[in-house]
Parts: C-alpha cells; structure tokens; sequence
C-alpha cells in the first residue's frame, strides 16, 4: 500500500497544495513498488517561514524545562512509531535495515544527549572584569532556522539540527531531500503528535527549487544543511549578501584509512571494507582511499579483497545485508563514470564496478562494489577520480614508502572530514594526529564510527567549521556579553 501524503505542515496543520507539481517516491530496491506520491509546490515556503517567524517569541520566552518536556513527547512518540519509520527509511533510502534501524535509534537518543550534554556547553556563565564591575555572558536563540536533509540519513541527521535547534528556542523549518519525503512527513507526525505550538515546527516538501526559495527568505536566520559540498557552496554563495545568515555546512568527504606498517590487518580490513561498502558507499564519511604502507600491502591486499568477496548485497528490508542499492539511476550513472575515470587516470581495476539493473528478481539502481589500486598514477591527467566524491562503493587503494608519503596523500583531496589511521603504536598515531588535516581522526575504528556526544564535522570542502554532534547547540545561538557597573559615577573613570 502506497504512503499518505498528507501535505506539507505548516502552523500547526498538515495542508496539501491546491496545485504544483507530481513527485514519486521510488524505492530503489524495488523500482516497481514506489513507496507514494505527494505535489509540490514553492509557494508555501513563505507561509511557512511566516508562520515560524510568528511563532519565535513565545517559544524563545518559554522555559527552557517546558522546551524539554515537548521534545521528552516527541521522543516517546518516535519510539512508539519506531517500525514504520525504520521501514520508511530503508524502502526510501535504499538503507539496509539493520542501519535504518540504528539510525532511527540514534534519533531518539540524540533528545538525551542534548538535554544531558550539549545543553551543558551553552550555559551562562559570570566573570568578574574589575573592581564592581560585572560580567556575563548568555546564549540567544537566533530565529528562524531552516534545516535541509539528505537522503542518506533522512531521520537522525535533520533531527540533530531540529531538537537542539527547538531546544534552545529557535523555530524550525525543514525540508527533506526529495528521494525522502515520507521519512520528513514521519518525523513532522511525530512533532504533531508531541503538541507543539503552531508554528515552532513547519515541514516543506519539494526539490532543490524550494529549498532555494527557503534558503533565500529574509526571514530566514540561519541555514543548517547536510548534503554535497557542491550544494553547500550554492548555498553560501547565494546568501553573500546576507551575512546576517548563520550557515551551519556539513558537506562531502573523500575519506582515507593509513594502514600502517604495524597495524593489525585483519581488523583493518574488514573495518575498510564495512566503512567503504555499507549502505553502498553513500555517506559522507565513508572510507573511500585506502593508504597501506608497502611492506603489509599484499598481506593487506589479500584480506582486504577476500572482505569484500562477503559484502552482501541485497533488498534493504531483508535480514543481513550490508549494501543495498544507489539512491537513483543518475547516481548509478555517476559512479559508472567515476569507473572510466580510475582506469583513465592509471589506477588498476581490482574490482569492476558496474550496474545491475535486477538483483534477486527486483529492478534496482543495484551496482557491485569496486576497488582500484594506484601504484603507477597517469601523468598530465585529470584527477577527478583521485579527487572527487564518488558517493558509492568504490575504494582507491594507494601503496606508499612511509608515514610522510601517507600523510601527504591523505591531505592532497580537497575534503578534510574523517580519517582512520591502523597501527599498534599508540604514540605512533599521536606523531601523526596533528598533521592529519581532517575534523574527525578515529584510531583503529572505520571511518564511519562516530558519536553524538563528540562533535562531527570536518576541515576544508567537507563544512564550514560549525560541527555537528554534540556542539549543534553552538550553531543554534550566538553569544551575548553583558556588562554591569555597580560603581557610583564618582568612581568611574571619564572616557579618554
């Protein structure tokens, strides 16, 4: 049975568009069986944003323990709803179950973390500046914040903008990525459902047009975005001229493993392998360059490939499976691309990569996970395959000479999100810690490894130096000082 759209939700009410245009919802694992429909439209964004324009006094005046107990129902009623978010997601996404169901989790838990940890960051604090003279210092909500999601993560990621976002007083509207409407309606159910007031909270469903409309309201205060550095540096460029606007980046990644010479290659293996390859490659911090010192390499190499020979493939709702589909057939035709590039630019093919079309009877965007090695790189090429995002299930395998050399490649992308560094040696990995251009380093673990009570997010092309995690509640206010003199005039000094 196909979802309900039941429109976009706006002050309070879900409110279907009189008029726009059709959008499907595929689920790309089973391209015969969409999951719904809904019409779009741009024009209800500005009543949106009116709405949480309105609504931004009084919930910013509320105390902060009634803010909590609103988001305390919203999370009962994610956990009561639980299963049909967690099918939503992985129809949707193309997510593998087991991840959506973690994701889904997670999002429940993030209300926990912020309450517990992150409101902790932004707590007034007093300090004495001279003699009766008193400082302080407060955190203020900044408005209205328009958060944009991705695919890939359409629950737990928007979610962790919206609840420290309302937390801390803001009002909110979100919109979905395109590929997963029904997973934004679940979570504006949920927000219903916890009686917020009218207008703290708005959903606007639709494509990059109206998330262009959102982005540009004046109104708007402050932008929280996760997705493409390619979309996140639109973004930053249409708002230039509204430095007013608070831009919270979280953007792409070309993530590394260093498996150093010391390093445990079993454990290296199967973590790059699961951090390459699940959810076929789709995130952000995906591990998607592998940097081996040469004297392990062929041990490596052989554990590694024999690690991906277990991937399984498959249909996101069926048990066990580590990599489901693409999110769409122009995704699948981008990472085909990438495929020529590697051989054009000298990397030795280890593993194809290429589409499948049908896997296990059902019509997909599936494709077979690919590796490339470099050891003989092209000259006077390009370098898009070196450098770029791919965004599925791809790994370039480097062979290096040192910790110089490992480091350097690392470093050479223009992303700086994650990096996963393999070895014994404790103060081995603390030598290279600081020269490691990245704004997440995991030692021994996946790149894919990460916590809600650490901040996320990363240097260079991958944000804008505003983690996520537990310093969202950073992102969503700014700092306000306050200045008190208690002395009597005759003991002030006159300006100079």
């Amino acid at each position: 049975m196909p979802a309900l759209f039941r429109g976009n939700y706006i002050g309070g009410r879900f409110l279907r568009p009189s008029k726009g245009t059709e959008l499907i919802s595929e689920d790309p694992g089973d391209l015969l069986e969409p999951v719904g429909s809904l019409i779009v439209s741009e024009e209800p964004v500005d009543q949106a944003v009116v709405a949480a324009a309105k609504a931004f006094p009084s919930w910013s005046a509320l105390p902060l323990q009634r803010r909590i107990a609103k988001l305390r129902l919203f999370q009962r009623f994610l956990k009561e709803r639980q299963s049909s978010l967690i099918r939503l997601v992985a129809r949707e996404a193309g997510k593998p179950l087991a991840e959506s169901q973690r994701e889904v989790e997670r999002l429940a838990g993030k209300v926990d973390e912020m309450v517990m940890l992150g409101l902790k960051l932004i707590r007034p604090f007093r300090v004495a500046v001279g003699q009766g003279v008193f400082g302080e210092c407060r955190y203020r909500p900044l408005g209205v914040l328009a958060v944009i999601g991705p695919f890939n993560f359409p629950a737990h990621t928007p979610g962790s903008h919206i609840i420290p976002a309302l937390l801390t007083g803001n009002t909110v509207v979100f919109k979905p990525s395109e590929y997963t409407p029904f997973v934004g309606q679940g979570l504006a159910e949920c927000l219903d459902a916890a009686g917020l007031p009218a207008g703290v909270f708005n959903l606007v469903q639709g494509d990059s047009r109206v998330g262009e409309r959102l982005v540009g309201h004046p109104q708007v205060a402050g932008i929280l975005f996760t997705g493409s550095t390619a979309v996140g540096t639109a973004i930053k460029l249409a708002t230039l001229k509204e430095p007013q606007k608070s831009l919270a980046l979280e953007m792409g990644g070309k993530n590394g493993a260093l498996v150093l010479g010391d390093a445990d290659l079993e454990l290296a293996a199967r973590e790059i392998a699961t951090a390459a390859y699940s959810m076929a490659g789709q995130r952000c911090n995906a591990t998607s360059r592998v940097i081996v010192d040469r004297r392990v390499a062929k041990r490596f190499l052989a554990r590694f490939l024999e690690a991906v020979e277990r991937v399984t493939i498959g249909y996101p709702l069926d048990e066990g499976v580590l990599m489901g589909p693409l999110v769409s057939h122009d995704a699948v035709a981008k990472f085909q691309r990438y495929m020529k590039l590697a051989e054009e630019e000298g990397f030795e093919t280890l593993r194809p990569g290429r589409a499948l079309g049908v896997w296990q009877k059902r019509r997909g965007y599936y494709v077979i996970p690919a590796a490339h090695l470099c050891e003989k790189p092209a000259k006077n090429r390009s370098l898009h395959y070196r450098r770029e995002e791919i965004f599925g299930p791809d790994v370039a395998i480097y062979l290096v000479k040192g910790e110089e050399e490992a480091v350097a490649i690392n470093n050479e992308v223009p992303y700086g999100l994650v990096t996963s560094v393999f070895t014994r040696s404790r103060p081995r990995f603390e030598r290279l810690f600081g020269r490691i251009d990245t704004g997440m380093v995991n030692l021994n673990r996946g790149t894919i490894f990460s916590s809600g009570k650490l901040p996320f997010g990363g240097t260079k092309a991958s944000g804008s130096f505003k983690p996520a995690g537990l310093f969202s509640p950073y992102y969503c206010t700014t700092p306000v000082a306050l200045l008190e003199d208690r002395r009597p005039i005759s003991q002030r000094p006159l300006p100079v």
